[in-house]
């Protein structure tokens, strides 16, 4: 039996991505006044050759954009899919990571099919993944806000139902 802190002689394998790191992680800035309207943060960066996948912290797919034209493709048939890692095959192995791909595997998407249950869906080969790291500086005028108050800007309050 292996030891666990041992890699398995299966994982040694050399891949032309094995020199690239699992995850990056991007420290992004934002300075802000409030109220701020809030948009839907995109916390990863799923790059292949093409696209760029942006995905929420939910693991949904908010945006894609095409790399050579820097304008999001619209229509792209994996908006709204959620994330669930990567994948590569080889003739007798299949490689998984968990939750994000790594560069050299596919991502995969689940969608659901209202008369199929749930469809996966691949992309081209990862080539980056991006953990975007948020840093929000609240210029408030002075004022200690708390978090509470920070945090509700931009939230609907709802009315209490009887």
């Amino acid at each position: 039996m292996t030891k666990p802190t041992e890699p398995s002689p299966v994982s040694r394998r050399d891949d032309r991505f094995g020199n690239l790191p699992a995850v990056e992680v991007e420290l992004v800035h934002e300075v802000r006044r409030p109220p701020a309207v809030e948009r839907t943060w995109a916390m990863l960066e799923v790059w292949t050759q093409n696209r760029v996948y942006m995905i929420d912290t939910n693991f949904k797919c908010i945006e894609v954009v095409d790399i050579a034209t820097q304008k999001p493709v619209h229509d792209h048939g994996l908006l709204g899919a959620r994330l669930l890692g990567g994948q590569h095959n080889n003739e007798n192995e299949t490689f998984l990571s968990h939750p994000f791909p790594r560069p050299g595997t596919e991502a995969v998407f689940e969608q659901p099919r209202p008369s199929e249950g749930v469809m996966f869906s691949h992309s081209s080969t990862v080539t980056r993944c991006v953990l975007r790291l948020r840093q929000l500086t609240i210029l408030s005028g002075g004022e200690n806000q708390s978090w509470d108050q920070i945090a509700s800007v931009g939230r609907k309050t709802q009315a209490p139902t009887e």
